[in-house]
């Protein structure tokens, strides 16, 4: 664009310009030299005339009379300068002497010089000037000795026609060939100047704009190098600068746009923005994974109905709470509900904010989703506790108070073995009121974190001791049978949690089993783990229940509640296991006993640097 409109610009004006300059300074060549070659002509017509006037007057003088000026005649016209060359008779001489018709005047210029006026005329012959003279004679003391006049009387009139064709000529020339070398010179000039205009002007001009223009593109890294010693220069340096200057800035606010955006994506929370035009133009890998679409499916399209939540009332929240339809709401929350891709229903809690610009009006909109499903199992959870609790802790209490109650009665009497019989069933749902009570208390602190863990090297003997010398009054008949392998490592571990987890699962096996059916409590070393085992004979778990039987008050038969445990032991042994790093799992089927494994590491923990003490009692 520069090429074609602001070169042709400058060189348009330039030649313009020079244009004219050149015509004034040819047409002040042509009439300077003009007046020059005129002014020539002239001093040679006048010197001309001077010498035809000496070389007649002489010959007068000298007495050649008509034949002697007829030589003088014919040798000045001899040399071409002269177009015509007469000697007119004055009065006194025509009559002393007479006179013929070629000797008198023709012209009134002859007329006026015969008055005694030196006369000049200047007129144009073929094309060219031709200059007359008529210069009068005037009787000196001299002349007396031939002619009978006075002194100073007029005698005659030399009159000369000089043209000046050839001086024309060849001062035009002159002129001419002037003019060519002017104007060739001036042309050279002009061209040199377009030449110089384009490389110290033009030149640079278009590499400022082409590196303007690769700016403008968004190539913050390119450099103007404009080296002319001037403004140009100067305003590609200060280009130069600014351009850093914009990278510099790009480069802070890339980084902070890299931070804001890793912000993002590191947010376990679903996040989008919308423009003011309701399109999505920035989403984190959260959403992504939330509605099921890549990136590129979502950006530049309509956030309306994006995920589909609707509220408790099966109204979309897009109808009735949406920041773009609420203007007067800069900041909001709402709750609803949405299908997940698995097909199922996910609460989630969609915070937004309005953005503005600085006129006040919306620029765009933020909205962070947050997953509320864990929130609300745990909600479910706990209200599911709390009434399990209740249940678990009003069946002891109905028993305590009714026992109590009957023995208060006074209109029975009642003897000393009944009497006997309900105080041990109150002391009986006492001791149960207080294991449900321990085990809530220990299972919440595992989960809380607040349980510590007096970790010390245990042999896996002396923990199989300490649980079964723990639990021995529960196990009537025959104990165990113990398989464990030789050589086993010791373990880093709080003994007595570990000892509750043998315990309980102990304690369910028996709970599961027909009386004096064998218990088995198996050990061994695998792959730098030390695997456990206990296994009973019962009836079984079926696998729709294996999933669920670690969970807080999970039992399989719920018929027979009274007779089976609260359902915590399990859910205990689980924290435990999983605080020392191992996990725990069961295998059974219905009808082939239930054999419920735990691992733990055989390794120390790489954060504690306790010295690792010789393996004796826990």
């Amino acid at each position: 664009m520069l090429r074609r409109s602001l070169y042709l610009k400058i060189m348009l004006i330039v030649g313009s310009i020079f244009a004219v300059i050149m015509i004034l300074i040819l047409v002040l060549v042509y009439v300077t030299e003009s007046r020059g070659i005129e002014q020539n002509g002239l001093t040679r017509a006048q010197s001309l005339n001077q010498m035809a006037f000496e070389a007649l007057y002489a010959s007068m003088r000298q007495g050649g009379g008509a034949a002697g000026n007829q030589q003088v005649i014919s040798r000045l016209l001899a040399q071409d300068a002269f177009t015509s060359l007469r000697v007119i008779k004055g009065e006194p001489v025509i009559r002393q002497f007479g006179g013929i018709a070629s000797e008198s005047p023709l012209s009134d210029l002859e007329h006026q010089a015969l008055t005694g006026e030196e006369m000049r005329e200047i007129h144009w012959e073929n094309g060219y000037p031709v200059v007359s003279y008529a210069v009068p004679i005037r009787v000196e003391p001299v002349c007396q000795d031939c002619h009978q006049a006075q002194i100073g009387a007029i005698n005659g009139v030399i009159s000369t026609k000089i043209s000046l064709q050839g001086v024309g000529d060849t001062l035009r020339l002159r002129r001419d060939l002037l003019i060519r070398v002017v104007g060739g010179g001036l042309l050279i000039l002009l061209l040199l100047t377009f030449y110089a205009v384009r490389q110290l002007v033009i030149s640079p001009l278009q590499t400022i704009q082409s590196g303007v223009g690769a700016i403008a593109r968004g190539d913050l890294n390119h450099r103007l190098d404009v080296r002319t010693g001037d403004e140009l220069e100067d305003l590609a340096d200060e280009i130069n600068q600014m351009t850093q200057q914009l990278g510099d800035s790009y480069n802070k606010i890339a980084e902070g746009q890299s931070k804001v955006m890793a912000a993002l994506e590191a947010s376990s929370d679903a996040i989008w923005i919308s423009n003011a035009d309701r399109e999505i133009t920035t989403v984190n890998s959260a959403l992504e994974r939330l509605v099921g679409k890549p990136r590129k499916d979502l950006l530049g399209h309509g956030c309306q109905y994006l995920m589909g939540v609707r509220t408790l009332e099966g109204a979309s929240v897009c109808d009735t709470t949406c920041p773009f339809l609420n203007a007067d709401d800069h900041t909001g929350v709402v709750e609803g509900c949405m299908p997940t891709i698995a097909g199922e229903k996910a609460w989630i809690e969609i915070g937004y904010g309005r953005v503005t610009d600085a006129e006040g009006n919306l620029a765009q909109v933020v909205h962070i989703v947050h997953d509320l499903t864990e929130r609300k199992e745990v909600e479910r959870l706990k209200d599911e506790f709390v009434s399990l609790v209740s249940h678990e802790l009003r069946t002891p209490l109905h028993h305590i108070k009714g026992f109590a109650t009957t023995l208060l009665q006074t209109d029975v009497e009642w003897d000393v073995d009944t009497q006997r019989d309900f105080l041990e069933s109150i002391n009986h749902e006492a001791d149960r009121l207080t294991t449900l009570v321990e085990k809530i208390l220990h299972l919440s602190r595992l989960e809380a974190g607040q349980l510590p863990m007096d970790r010390e090297w245990c042999s896996i003997d002396d923990l199989v001791d300490g649980a079964l010398t723990r639990r021995r009054s529960l196990i009537t008949g025959s104990q165990p049978d113990l398989n464990l392998a030789p050589d086993l490592p010791p373990l880093f571990v709080d003994g007595h949690e570990i000892e509750t987890v043998l315990i309980n699962l102990l304690d369910n096996a028996r709970k599961h089993s027909e009386p004096d059916t064998p218990i088995t409590l198996a050990a061994e070393q695998r792959n730098g783990q030390v695997f456990f085992c206990v296994a009973d004979q019962g009836p079984g778990i079926p696998e729709e229940h294996q999933a669920s039987i670690f969970d807080h008050f999970y039992r399989v038969n719920e018929q027979k509640r009274d007779g089976i445990g609260a359902g915590l032991g399990l859910a205990i042994c689980k924290r435990i296991v999983e605080t020392h790093g191992g996990r725990i799992w069961v295998e059974s089927a219905p009808g082939t006993g239930s054999r419920f494994y735990f691992s733990l590491p055989s390794h120390r923990p790489a954060t504690n640097q306790a010295q690792r003490p010789r393996t004796e009692q826990c």
